[in-house]
């Protein structure tokens, strides 16, 4: 399944726990995240933290290759940028982020927030595969 947009992704996350009957707090226990989190997932925040997101669809056996291996993505946006001929600063400027956000990430760094990370990606024309 392919997810265009950071919403998609959080209700396929939703409706899973749901559909699983897994009560949100045993949920935020095993994925080690908060109570407070799973509930701003839940009511579709999309500012939320992507290292706590893959906590949770791990939990709950979702596969998202593209967000679980932060270095790969990074190499994946490089190279698309690169191949778009876009320099750092324009790339950004492409995807309404700061030139730092866009290094960030190309660097493999975590911290992203899944907002800015769906900018990245959809202005570059990178599709997110969620493996069920």
């Amino acid at each position: 399944m392919i997810i265009h947009h950071a919403t998609d992704l959080l209700n396929l996350i939703t409706r899973r726990r749901q559909s699983s009957e897994i009560n949100a707090a045993l949920l935020a226990t095993s994925a080690n995240v908060s109570p407070k989190f799973i509930s701003q997932l839940e009511n579709g925040k999309e500012t939320i933290e992507v290292d706590s997101l893959i906590k949770v669809a791990r939990a709950l056996g979702i596969n998202i290759p593209i967000l679980f291996n932060s270095e790969l993505l990074g190499t994946l946006v490089k190279t698309r940028r690169h191949s778009l001929g876009l320099d750092q600063i324009t790339g950004a400027a492409l995807c309404n982020v700061s030139p730092r956000f866009l290094s960030t990430i190309e660097n493999g760094k975590p911290r992203k927030r899944l907002n800015k990370l769906f900018d990245v990606l959809t202005g570059f024309g990178i599709e997110i595969e969620v493996l069920e």
